[in-house]
């Protein structure tokens, strides 16, 4: 693959959607992660480090982010405040990335909108904050969003991707353990023509993700899955905390995200083995990341043990 090539599809992390066509260049430095802020204490960014290799994936308890790369198209479209980056730091260790096949690129989208976004940048981005915190891993769902393109083309474009981050991506269709993972970014496969752990296999996942639900019938479903998962070990649970119920996003996530938080420091507390906790504006709750990381400490261990 050409210099040019790989700076097209991994790169071009601002470029809008109608440049695609006509951008040849390299892989800019300033693609990778976007503007930053402070980052978090150590303990945010390597809190994996502490967790014994043999601890499967789908007992741990992952804080992550719905529509992780969707912060453009205004307060009707936004899920997040934070670049997929700064979600890394943080302590996010779940990707919700969803693309439209573009001329042979993956553009990320909310429905119609693009997010000036390209997989090729979410991969850097991952890529670049594993090789500095190896301890850790990233759960990659991977979707199609506003794409009609047959889906033998969007494997087809996946596999320009996976060309070149073959080293990171973990495309094994079973569950691993927490040593397997780490330092690589596992795929879940939202599509029929990917690798990876297939998303829709009820025999592997279990998933929450009633978008339409009432505000008040959404929460009872978010709590009755982390009660599911707690008792019932073997799957990758994945309960998402975001709602298109009639407001937007942000205003869902006022609701919803307190009452997780409520949950996970109450009564919730000595659950462990949650799965993914899928969120919008998590960094508008104060404690909420930390709070799903707490549910992982009978888990424990040395790391490489």
């Amino acid at each position: 693959m050409s210099v040019d090539r790989r700076g097209f599809l991994f790169g071009a992390a601002t470029i809008t959607t109608s440049g695609l066509l006509g951008y040849a260049g390299t892989r800019p430095a300033a693609a990778q992660a976007g503007p930053r802020t402070a980052p978090p204490t150590r303990p945010r960014q390597d809190w994996l480090a502490d967790l014994a290799d043999d601890t499967p994936v789908a007992r741990l308890s992952l804080p992550g982010t719905h529509h992780s790369g969707v912060r453009i198209g205004g307060a009707r479209i936004a899920c997040q405040g934070r670049t997929i980056a700064e979600q890394l730091d943080a302590g996010i260790r779940y990707l919700d990335v969803r693309c439209r096949s573009y001329h042979s690129a993956l553009v990320v989208h909310h429905g119609a909108v693009a997010q000036q976004l390209l997989f090729g940048s979410v991969l850097l981005t991952c890529e670049a904050f594993l090789r500095a915190h190896p301890s850790e891993t990233v759960l990659l769902r991977l979707g199609q969003e506003h794409s009609t393109v047959p889906d033998a083309e969007f494997r087809r474009v996946f596999d320009l991707y996976q060309a070149g981050f073959r080293r990171l991506l973990r495309l094994d269709a079973t569950l691993p353990t927490l040593g397997q993972a780490r330092g690589k970014v596992v795929l879940l496969a939202d599509h029929p023509k990917l690798p990876g752990i297939p998303y829709g296999d009820t025999k592997l996942l279990a998933v929450q993700e009633e978008e339409t639900a009432p505000l008040a019938a959404k929460y009872r479903s978010i709590e009755r899955h982390f009660h599911h998962a707690a008792a019932r070990p073997g799957k990758l649970y994945v309960n998402h905390v975001s709602s298109a119920h009639r407001s937007l996003p942000e205003s869902n996530a006022r609701y919803l995200n307190p009452r997780v938080h409520h949950f996970l420091t109450g009564h919730g507390r000595g659950l462990t083995g949650l799965g993914v906790v899928a969120m919008d504006f998590p960094d508008a709750m104060p404690g909420l990341i930390d709070a799903v990381i707490r549910h992982n400490r009978r888990f424990a261990g040395a790391a490489g043990a």
